[in-house]
């Protein structure tokens, strides 16, 4: 579905261009508008897959939607609580870890693509425009701020925008061609499907990790009666194993000690889809009129199960920028100061995950002289 507030004419000044309109685009609209940012665009490709990684999200998730101003009510959507995990890692014995025990309250699993076109309805209520099918056709510098050719399925648009915001996810297109360099820690990648949910068995309000000899399952039950599961490893394990198989993927599912109960087992027919996954950052936060934000600025593995959560967090913080950077051209001492704050936060949170990411990892001894593992222990 597509939502469109008044066009942006040819030629017109609006103060932020944000290219991408997942969770932290929609986010990053809405805190701007809230704010009192006068003209705002979202720019949406809409080529989203059926299945995609990202229907979990962690403990805080309800009061981010708060201090954007939405309703938390999330069940009342038709998303599902999620009170803690159940996971077999460094050992056979699976451990359960509840969040029950947090003040920020329970995780959710998501319906994705109704909650992101949600976040999209509500910018738009708010006064953000959303172009859809739209992409980023060329880009100039122009004085203090950008001249953007943007084009539709229906039409061109020429803007002038005081600041483009890249929330394009993982390419990073916009920031790159900025002069941000691409940094990957690993190359994993997901394989996954969605299939129906096998009885509860106890089940019912946790996700699940089980550690294997190449790599780690996730599963996650999701509305209307079905489950997410992908298997993480290495690309080069993947293609040499052929898991893209669905026989050779059913295999490995068999196998497993409580991921097998927790879903049932794939058609025959059924090949999963690949997914990138692996830690990778831009070594350029921001720059002059423009900044990343989310996957386009850090993509974290999802083991650091951040995801929507931290996209929205990413977001309130990038509007935080953002914000007082609108009406601080002329001032350069000011400016630089925020624009450091938002480098330092982004420097922080990626040592802090790669510090834990290290620690997790290293927790899993039982297959020590398989490569998946031995390349997240010198990391």
């Amino acid at each position: 579905m597509t939502w469109f507030s008044p066009a942006v004419g040819a030629g017109r000044t609006i103060d932020v261009l944000i290219l991408g309109a997942g969770p932290a685009g929609a986010a990053l609209a809405l805190a701007l508008k809230r704010a009192g940012v006068a003209s705002v665009l979202l720019v949406d490709r809409s080529a989203r897959p059926s299945l995609r990684m990202g229907e979990s999200a962690a403990p805080g998730l309800n009061s981010l939607l708060r201090r954007l101003g939405l309703d938390d009510r999330l069940e009342g959507r038709g998303h599902r609580p999620c009170y803690g995990n159940l996971s077999l890692w460094g050992g056979p014995t699976p451990i359960v870890e509840e969040f029950a025990t947090r003040a920020d309250g329970p995780g959710w699993n998501l319906d994705r693509e109704a909650f992101d076109a949600w976040l999209r309805a509500e910018a738009v209520a708010r006064g953000a425009t959303l172009e859809s099918q739209a992409r980023l056709a060329a880009v100039v510098r122009d004085g203090d701020g950008w001249r953007a050719d943007i084009r539709t399925g229906e039409r061109n648009l020429e803007v002038r925008s005081r600041w483009i915001v890249d929330a394009s996810g993982r390419p990073a297109a916009f920031a790159r061609r900025s002069g941000a360099r691409l940094h990957r820690f690993d190359r994993l990648v997901a394989l996954a499907v969605r299939v129906e949910s096998a009885e509860s068995r106890g089940f019912d309000g946790f996700s699940m990790i089980e550690a294997v000899e190449i790599g780690w399952w996730y599963a996650a039950r999701l509305p209307g009666g079905k489950s997410a599961v992908a298997l993480m490893t290495d690309m080069d394990i993947a293609r040499e194993t052929d898991l893209q198989s669905p026989d050779v993927f059913r295999q490995a599912w068999a196998s497993t000690a409580e991921v097998r109960r927790f879903a049932s087992l794939p058609d025959l027919a059924l090949r999963p889809v690949l997914f990138a996954a692996g830690t990778q950052f831009i070594d350029r936060a921001i720059g002059p009129g423009w900044l990343a934000l989310g996957d386009a600025l850090v993509a974290l593995d999802p083991l650091s199960a951040s995801g929507v959560t931290g996209a929205l967090e990413d977001a309130i913080a990038a509007a935080e920028a953002i914000i007082p950077l609108l009406g601080l051209e002329s001032r350069g001492g000011e400016a630089r100061n925020l624009r450091s704050a938002y480098c330092a936060r982004a420097n922080a949170m990626l040592t802090r995950y790669l510090v834990e990411r290290r620690s997790i990892y290293r927790r899993e001894k039982r297959w020590g002289s398989g490569r998946f593992w031995q390349r997240r222990a010198v990391i």
